[in-house]
C-alpha cells in the first residue's frame, strides 16, 4: 500500500526586520530607491477554502534557456488533495502552473507528491524528484512544458530497496545525466534522461556520514557534495566521478557540520557553510581546493545559533547568503570570498519569511529567490511564501567556459560546450567566426562549427560580457 506523502517543507519563523541601507551625505532620488528585497509573485490561499490554487511555500527556483524561471512548492494547488506544484514565472512576474501533483481516488500518488528539486535537461524537459511513486517512496520525473509528466524512476520496490528512499537534489552532470541522492539511506545515484537508474556509491554511515546534503557540478566535470553527521558521526566533504568513484576530501568533526551542498566560486575553490567556526560558539565557512587541499575556515561575525544556510556566488565574486537564527532576522547577506562581511538585505514578511533555497543570479545581473511564508495578498487572502527579486545593482554574469566536446571536428559538426551562465547567450565564436548556437540550458549549448573557421578558442557571448574558452578547437 502506498503511503500518504508527509509534507517535507519546512516551518521556519517571520520576524520584524530592519533594512540595512547605505547612508548619503544629502537627500536624492538615489536615497530612496537603495537596493531591497522585492516579492514578485506572492502565493495565495484563500481564507475561507483554504485553497492555494499555485501551491504554497515554493521551495526551488532555476532559470531556464527561456529566460523564464521554474520552480516548485511541496503542498496544494488544485485538484484531489493537492500535494505541490511545478510552475513557470516570467521575469517580470506573471506565473503559471505547469502541473499540480494530485492523488489518485485510492489517496495514493503514483505520479509523486511534494516535489523538492527541479533542473533543465538538455533535451528541453524538467526533470525532478518527488515524494509519492508508485512504491510510496519517492519519484524522479520528467516534465514538458505544457505539464505533461512521465515518471522515470520510483524508489524501492517491495523486492529491491537498494536504491534509496526519498530522492532529492538532482543536479545535471556534465554528460547529459542526471545526478541525486535519497535522504534515508546515503545512496547517491545516477539516472539517465530515459529513466536507467544506477546506484553509485552508498554513504558509510559511521566514516562518511548517513546521508547526503546535496552535489554539485565543478568545473572538473565531478561532483562535489556534502553530507550530515552526528555526536558520534562523521561529516564530509567529498567527489564523485560520473563513473561512481566516490573520494573523502576533508573530515568534519563534531559539532561542526555542513549545513548545506558546497559552492563553486569565481576562484575556482569549493565554498560551503558550517554550523560553527572550529570550536567557537558561531557560525563559519569553508574554502577548499578540488583536490581538498588549502582548506581554509573562516568565522563569520554572528551569533551562536544562527546558520548561513545557502551560499551563491555572484558575479562580484562576493558570496551572496542566506542566514537563519535564533538572534538575527533572517537576512540576504553578502559575504567576501575570506567571510568578510559586505552587505545586508532583510525581509520582512511583506517580501517573504523563511528562504527556502539557494539565491540565483538571474542572466540580467538581478538575484532571484524563494520564501516559504510571507508576502502581499489581497484582502481576504492568506500569504504563504513569494518568489523574491532582489537588484542590487550587480553586473550580469559572464559566460564560463571550462570543456567542450569534441576537442576537433570538421565544418559542419556538432560541438556540446559546457559551462555557466549561458542564458542569454548572444553569440558563438570559433576562431573568431559565427557559428550557429542553441542554448539547452545554463550550462550546456551544442554549435556548428562554421564555415571559414579556424583552429583557436570558442568564445561565448552574453550580456555580462565574453569568455573564451582555455583550450582551442582544433577545426580539421
Amino acid at each position: 500500500m502506498n503511503r500518504a506523502p508527509i509534507s517535507g517543507s519546512r516551518t521556519l519563523a517571520v520576524c520584524g526586520l530592519v533594512l540595512l541601507l547605505a547612508l548619503s551625505f544629502t537627500p536624492s532620488a538615489d536615497a530612496q530607491s537603495q537596493p531591497s528585497i522585492q516579492p514578485l509573485f506572492s502565493f495565495a490561499c484563500s481564507s475561507n477554502t483554504n485553497v492555494c490554487p499555485n501551491g504554497k511555500s515554493p521551495n526551488t527556483l532555476i532559470q531556464s534557456a527561456d529566460g523564464n524561471f521554474y520552480g516548485t512548492t511541496p503542498t496544494s494547488g488544485i485538484g484531489n488533495q493537492a500535494a505541490g506544484t511545478v510552475f513557470k514565472i516570467s521575469s517580470g512576474g506573471q506565473l503559471t502552473v505547469l502541473h499540480t501533483f494530485v492523488a489518485d481516488q485510492d489517496g495514493n500518488y503514483p505520479n509523486g507528491a511534494i516535489p523538492n528539486s527541479l533542473v533543465e535537461g538538455n533535451d528541453g524537459f524538467l526533470y525532478g524528484t518527488a515524494g509519492g511513486g508508485a512504491n510510496g517512496n519517492g519519484v524522479i520525473f520528467k516534465l514538458s512544458r505544457t505539464g505533461t509528466i512521465q515518471i522515470l524512476h520510483s524508489f524501492c520496490s517491495p523486492t529491491d530497496c537498494g536504491d534509496g528512499t526519498d530522492p532529492a537534489n538532482l543536479v545535471l552532470g556534465a554528460d547529459g545525466n542526471f545526478y541525486g541522492n535519497d535522504t534515508e539511506s546515503g545512496v547517491l545515484f545516477r539516472i539517465t534522461p530515459s529513466g536507467s537508474l544506477t546506484v553509485l556509491h552508498t554513504l558509510v554511515r559511521l566514516v562518511e556520514g548517513p546521508s547526503c546534503l546535496g552535489m554539485m557540478l565543478a568545473s572538473d566535470g565531478n561532483l562535489y557534495g556534502t553530507t550530515r553527521g552526528g555526536e558520534t558521526l562523521l561529516t564530509t566533504l567529498f567527489r564523485l566521478t560520473p563513473s561512481g568513484q566516490f573520494t573523502t576530501l576533508h573530515t568534519f568533526h563534531y559539532a561542526q557540520f555542513p549545513v548545506s551542498a558546497p559552492v563553486q566560486a569565481s576562484n575556482g575553490k569549493l565554498y560551503g557553510a558550517m554550523s560553527r567556526f572550529e570550536d567557537q560558539a558561531a557560525p563559519g565557512i569553508f574554502a577548499s581546493s578540488l583536490s581538498g587541499g588549502n582548506f581554509a575556515q573562516f568565522s563569520i561575525p554572528f551569533a551562536f545559533g544562527d546558520v548561513v544556510s545557502y551560499m551563491t556566488p555572484a558575479s562580484d565574486s562576493n558570496l551572496w547568503s542566506i542566514i537563519l537564527g535564533s538572534d538575527v532576522s533572517e537576512e540576504v547577506i553578502v559575504l567576501s570570498e575570506a567571510g568578510k562581511h559586505r552587505q545586508t538585505f532583510t525581509f520582512d514578511g511583506a517580501n517573504g519569511a523563511g528562504p527556502s533555497a539557494p539565491l540565483l543570479q538571474g542572466s540580467d545581473g538581478r538575484l532571484f529567490g524563494v520564501t516559504q511564508t510571507g508576502g502581499s495578498v489581497p484582502q481576504g487572502d492568506v500569504a504563504n511564501g513569494v518568489v523574491f527579486v532582489l537588484n542590487a545593482g550587480l553586473a550580469a554574469p559572464k559566460p564560463t567556459v571550462p570543456s567542450f566536446n569534441p576537442s576537433a571536428g570538421k565544418v559542419g559538426s556538432q560541438v556540446m560546450i559546457h559551462g555557466g551562465h549561458f542564458v542569454g547567450t548572444t553569440a558563438v565564436m570559433f576562431g573568431g567566426i559565427s557559428a550557429k548556437f542553441k542554448v539547452l540550458n545554463t550550462g550546456n549549448i551544442t554549435a556548428t562549427v562554421p564555415a571559414g573557421a579556424s583552429t583557436g578558442a570558442i568564445a561565448i557571448t552574453n550580456k555580462g560580457g565574453t569568455t573564451l574558452s582555455k583550450n582551442n578547437f582544433n577545426v580539421q
